[in-house]
């Protein structure tokens, strides 16, 4: 499914297998895009959504990433307004017939470490900045707990546009997790740029830096993070140049 590839233990880093074989009432937490995969879903999908016509936004996209250059948190934010207008059900409905369509570039290092800490008894959770619907079918494919992302306000269940909450994204990733799993203690973090310091600052085990540009690099190395160097195919987000 999604085009997963076929597990592989022999990828598993031994710092991951080094943790308590019992991770009960712990939380592993992973960032979603180039983290678990190469990929951008949130842009992706949101690109899917206007070519196919199932939303009429596409006129948003300029001031997107405008935005988002500038800042991206309020750009994150930002692209809930794609969806102005569509029910909750409706665009839930059309992000599994995407995740159906489309492969992702999976990282197999970062996947071999969702399935130890799951078999494990960690509590996985995706923690992003996309919206939270667009990643929640991987709750079907993986041994994911729960997906934080994002949250659209809903009038009686259409989406206005807004967000909702905390907005999930640099600081406010950390805070949010904080929130929803009130005392419960933090054993691996891994995310692959700075706007996921704090949430993987959250962690008293494994803190990982992955495909890292040179300043998160730089920044993992200071504080002792482990790190997965970024191969020399790796291409950054579009949007960013």
């Amino acid at each position: 499914m999604y085009g997963l590839p076929l597990k592989n233990s022999k990828l598993l880093p031994d710092f991951v297998r080094a943790l308590p074989a019992d991770g009960a009432g712990q939380l592993a937490l992973f960032d979603a895009d180039g983290t678990l995969w190469r990929n951008d879903v949130a842009d992706d999908f949101c690109c899917w959504m206007i070519r196919t016509g199932r939303i009429q936004t596409g006129s948003l996209w300029p001031e997107y990433l405008r935005i988002y250059k500038e800042n991206c948190s309020l750009g994150c934010q930002y692209m809930l307004r794609f969806y102005k207008g569509l029910s909750r059900d409706a665009l839930l409905a059309c992000c599994r017939e995407w995740w159906r369509l489309h492969d992702r570039q999976w990282i197999p290092e970062l996947l071999e470490s969702l399935y130890w800490l799951h078999d494990h008894h960690y509590i996985c959770v995706v923690v992003t900045g996309s919206p939270t619907e667009t990643l929640m079918p991987l709750c079907d494919a993986l041994p994911v707990h729960s997906v934080i992302g994002m949250d659209f306000e809903l009038d009686e269940g259409v989406i206005t546009g807004n967000h909702k909450g905390i907005s999930c994204a640099e600081q406010g990733k950390a805070l949010k997790v904080q929130a929803l799993f009130k005392g419960i203690p933090v054993a691996f973090a891994a995310g692959n740029g700075i706007l996921d310091t704090a949430m993987i600052e959250l962690s008293t085990g494994v803190r990982w830096a992955v495909y890292p540009d040179d300043a998160f690099r730089h920044l993992a190395e200071a504080k002792g993070w482990q790190i997965l160097p970024r191969p020399s195919d790796f291409v950054e987000e579009l949007k960013l140049r």
